[in-house]
């Protein structure tokens, strides 16, 4: 409960922004294991975004039924130009470790 209650605080200490600029965007293979369940997935992601957060479909983890955490306070998500985001608020999330050629971190 402790770590939840610090996770919880800290994601609350800077908003999160997401951005979008043009159509340029870079994706790169990765390959994603959950912690839990250690499933596998290969996926494109996209690589520096210029959200100050990393972020994971809602859809992807629905139709592949990852398991997800509640978060204890939920977190408003701002875009680039500070208008609040369309798909509303994160209240829950998912730890995966993401490999990238023989990079590896939590996330």
């Amino acid at each position: 409960m402790d770590d939840e209650v610090l996770m919880a605080l800290k994601a609350l200490e800077e908003p999160l922004i997401l951005r979008k600029i043009g159509n340029k965007q870079l994706n790169v293979w990765v390959k994603l294991q959950t912690t839990d369940t250690y499933r596998m997935f290969y996926k494109q992601a996209l690589v520096n975004s210029g959200s100050s957060s990393s972020c994971i479909s809602q859809k992807f983890v629905k139709e592949n039924l990852i398991d997800t955490r509640l978060l204890l306070f939920s977190i408003t998500c701002y875009n680039a130009d500070g208008s609040t985001n369309k798909d509303g608020s994160v209240t829950e999330v998912v730890e995966m470790n993401m490999t990238i050629g023989d990079h590896q971190e939590l996330i």
